[in-house]
């Protein structure tokens, strides 16, 4: 049999004893043939639901697994498979009854969760990121979109447990949405650039991606911080605390006199300005000095992990918190500081978390949907 040039540029497929038909194309670096191959290699039974008996193509994995499928439908799904079986084929097969069978470097594994994502048939379930790696290499090879688009929901489900390896995925693949919600997961890592064991998609992952993610990290902090510089709204804002006037909203705030807080329990430099009913008439008053240890804290947590999660843990156990110590000598301030707090760090997490999710990251391929 003479040998079969390819249309890929310079590609030229090399002919032997029992191929029927061979393509070679350049792909990822690598030359990837596909061969029309005899069927004297002994395999187990076809898998289900890839079994049907007036399949007209068998494709064979790495570990002998055969599956019997149908070429119209495997053309519309892969763009290569599709040049493929345009090809002329052997005319000494041509009164063969039997399917043509086509070999793959794929293990069985892979290839049922390929074709389960491109043909009519329950879609699988897939939970690792190796599966998940191992299926969009193949589409990206045989040139399936379709694979990777409906890959979509499985890599969103596993976002929130491995963040870092579904940002560098979904970077690689373009997937702009699905690389915008693992950067704001990895909000709460801030060393996520120097993981334990550095995952294999670090081996190809660019510079670039890091970058991006640092520089998006760096802006989020900067916006939650810019959040504590303006506290106009501890008093004025639209929250029902605000409602009551200064002398109830908040255990912490005073004025110039004791206004029932006991010598221990300290004013700070820190004014809270409000005004009545958002008119010119306005007052000042002072923060207790345990308050703004709080808002400290939570500024240096904010430095780090830029988010509403953030702040919601600040309080975390009552007994282990630095601020709410410093109330139990104020009969005033302790019975109401930890709610007062709670409630202070709710409204605070909400407007860290309104100021952030303004913030965008700025990837390379913005607009792009694969």
């Amino acid at each position: 049999m003479s040998s079969v040039r390819c249309s890929a540029p310079s590609a030229t497929c090399c002919s032997t004893g029992c191929s029927y038909i061979c393509r070679c194309l350049a792909a990822e670096n690598r030359q990837l043939h596909i061969t029309m191959a005899s069927q004297s290699t002994a395999t187990s039974s076809p898998r289900a639901p890839f079994d049907d008996v007036d399949a007209d193509i068998v494709f064979r994995s790495c570990d002998n697994v055969d599956f019997r499928l149908y070429k119209v439908i495997i053309a519309k799904a892969s763009r290569v498979m599709h040049d493929m079986l345009t090809l002329p084929s052997d005319p000494s097969a041509a009164d063969d009854a039997s399917p043509p069978v086509v070999p793959l470097t794929e293990t069985a594994r892979t290839l049922e969760n390929v074709f389960r994502l491109c043909c009519p048939v329950e879609h699988p379930t897939i939970t690792t990121l190796e599966d998940v790696h191992a299926v969009l290499e193949a589409a990206r090879k045989y040139e399936m979109p379709a694979v990777t688009a409906n890959l979509r929901c499985v890599i969103t489900r596993i976002l929130s447990t491995e963040p870092l390896r579904v940002y560098a995925i979904a970077y690689m693949l373009e997937m702009e949405d699905v690389a915008r919600e693992a950067a704001q997961l990895l909000l709460d890592e801030p060393s996520f650039h120097i993981p334990s064991t550095p995952p294999r998609e670090f081996q190809i992952l660019p510079c670039l991606a890091l970058y991006a993610v640092h520089m998006y990290r760096q802006k989020c902090v900067e916006a939650a911080l810019a959040v504590l510089e303006d506290l106009d709204w501890v008093l004025n804002g639209d929250h029902e605390r605000a409602s009551k006037g200064p002398w109830d909203a908040w255990c912490w705030v005073s004025e110039v006199y004791d206004g029932g807080h006991v010598a221990q329990c300290k004013k700070s430099t820190v004014r809270l300005h409000w005004s009545l009913n958002r008119t010119p008439v306005s007052t000042w008053y002072f923060a207790q000095q345990w308050w703004v240890t709080h808002l400290e804290s939570i500024k240096s947590a904010l430095a780090s992990r830029p988010s509403g999660r953030t702040v919601r843990a600040q309080i975390g156990d009552p007994s282990k918190s630095e601020a709410l110590s410093q109330t139990l000598s104020c009969n005033y301030c302790k019975p109401k500081a930890y709610t007062d707090l709670a409630l202070f760090d709710s409204l605070l997490a909400a407007m860290v978390d309104a100021a952030v999710e303004k913030v965008d990251i700025d990837l390379p391929f913005a607009g792009v949907r694969v």
